[in-house]
C-alpha cells in the first residue's frame, strides 16, 4: 500500500523555531522577531559563542533539567544557566553557540546534551559547567544525503527517490535544521529529532552521528517534537498528529493510529505504564494498550499544551501557553487546572530532589514550591 504524502508545514525561521517547538501563538511572531531569528542563520550564530548578559536569567528559556547535582536551563541566544541552590539563583555559563537551544537532558550527573536551532548538538561532561558543540546543520545535511543515497542505491523505489531529493534540498538550504528534542538511554546511546523528520542516533556519546530519518515511517518528513521510552518501546510525537513507535531500540519506527489531526507536542508515561500525549488546542489523550487505542481526556479550555512530566509522587503535570498547570493524580484519566501566581507562557519543567518544581518560560526559570502556586524567579 502506497503511503499518503502529507505536506509538512513550512515556517519562517522564527515561527518554526518557536511555533514548532512550543506551539507559540502567532502574536509572538512579530516582523522584528522574524528578522532577528533569521539572523541566527545568516550571521552564522551557530558558530559564535553566546553573549554574556545580566538579563539571561530573565530571557526566554525553553527547557530545564535536573542533573542530580544542579539544575541546567537552556533557551534563546544560546543562553545556558545553572543553579546550585535548587533554582533560587541562576548563573550564566559560557555557550559555544548563539542560536536558540530548545531542549536539554542528562544521562548521568556529569554527561548531558542540548539541542537547538541550526542543528546544533552541545555536550557537557562536567555537569553543565562547560559545553562543546558536537554537531550542526551543515553536518546533518551531509549525513542525510549519505543515508538517503545508500537507501536509494539499495532499493531505487519512488519513496527512496523522494527522500534523496529532500536530503539534497537540505544541503542547498544550508544549516537551518532545527533540532527539537532528544533522548539518551545512557551516556553512550542517544537520539536527536527535529524539523522535517530529522532523526539521528549516536552510540558513542555524540562523537559520531548517523541519520536514521529513512528508518521512520514518515515519508512526508513531518516535524518531530518529542521522544520518550516506555516499557522498552520508543515513542515519537509530531506534526499533524503523527505518532511513531520503535520496538527494536530505535532501529526502525512504524506509524501508530493517532487520535488527533492536530500537532502533538509531547508524551509522558504514567506510573502504571500508560501513555499520555498532548498538544495543539489543549488536546490530551490516554492509551493504556501501548498506543493501539486512545481516549480523549476532557480539558475545559482549548489552550495548547507545551510541556509535561511525571512527578516523584507519580502524578502527571502538564503546562499550557496561558500559564496554567494541569495535574493528574489518577494516571492520566483526568486533569485539574490551576494558574500559577503570575501567569506567563510556559515551556518546560523538571522537579528538584527536594520536590520543588522548576518551570521555564518567557521570563526565565520559575521556582514553584510543590503543593503551592507561588512563583519565585
Amino acid at each position: 500500500m502506497q503511503k499518503e504524502y502529507k505536506q509538512p508545514t513550512r515556517y519562517s525561521h522564527m515561527s518554526l523555531a518557536v511555533l514548532s517547538v512550543l506551539g507559540l501563538s502567532a502574536a509572538l511572531l512579530s516582523p522584528s522577531a522574524v528578522t532577528a531569528a533569521s539572523a541566527e542563520i545568516s550571521n552564522n550564530l551557530y558558530e559564535q559563542t553566546a553573549i554574556s548578559s545580566g538579563l539571561a536569567s530573565h530571557s526566554l528559556m525553553l527547557d530545564v533539567a535536573d542533573t542530580g547535582d544542579r539544575l541546567v536551563s537552556v533557551g534563546e541566544r544560546g543562553f545556558i544557566l545553572i543553579s546550585d541552590d535548587a533554582g533560587r539563583s541562576w548563573q550564566q555559563i559560557q555557550s559555544p553557540v548563539s542560536v536558540t537551544l530548545t531542549r536539554v537532558v542528562f544521562a548521568t550527573p556529569q554527561q548531558g546534551w542540548a539541542v537547538g536551532h541550526a542543528g546544533v548538538v552541545l555536550h557537557t561532561k562536567d555537569g553543565g559547567l562547560t559545553w562543546q558543540k558536537q554537531l550542526d546543520g551543515m553536518r546533518i545535511a551531509e549525513l542525510e544525503v549519505t543515508a538517503a543515497t545508500d537507501a536509494y542505491n539499495l532499493d531505487p523505489n519512488q519513496e527512496n527517490e523522494f527522500k534523496l531529493k529532500m536530503a539534497k534540498r537540505l544541503v542547498e538550504d544550508g544549516p537551518d535544521k532545527p533540532l527539537l528534542n532528544l533522548y539518551f538511554s545512557d551516556a553512550h546511546n542517544g537520539m536527536v529529532i527535529g524539523a522535517y523528520g530529522l532523526a539521528l542516533t549516536t552510540e558513542d556519546g555524540g562523537a559520531s552521528w548517523h541519520s536514521i530519518s529513512n528508518h521512520l515511517d514518515n515519508p512526508s518528513g513531518l516535524h518531530l517534537y518529542d521522544i520518550i521510552e516506555n516499557n522498552g518501546t520508543l515513542y515519537i510525537a509530531g506534526e499533524q498528529g503523527l505518532l511513531l513507535a520503535s520496538y527494536d531500540g530505535g532501529g526502525s519506527f512504524e506509524e501508530l493510529n493517532s487520535p488527533s489531526m492536530g500537532s502533538l507536542f509531547g508524551l509522558v508515561s504514567t506510573e502504571n505504564g500508560a501513555i499520555v500525549i498532548y498538544g495543539l488546542r489543549g488536546g490530551i489523550y490516554l492509551s493504556e494498550d501501548s498506543g493501539d487505542s486512545w481516549q480523549e481526556i476532557p480539558n475545559r479550555l482549548p489552550i495548547t499544551i507545551t510541556a509535561g512530566a511525571r512527578l516523584q509522587d507519580g502524578s502527571l503535570l502538564l503546562l499550557d501557553e496561558s500559564g496554567r498547570t494541569l495535574r493528574s493524580s489518577d494516571n492520566g484519566h483526568s486533569f485539574s487546572a490551576t494558574p500559577i501566581a503570575e501567569p506567563t507562557y510556559l515551556t518546560g519543567l523538571t522537579q528538584t530532589q527536594d520536590g520543588e518544581l522548576i518551570l521555564t518560560g518567557l521570563r526565565g526559570p520559575i521556582r514553584l514550591a510543590e503543593g503551592s502556586h507561588d512563583r519565585e524567579s
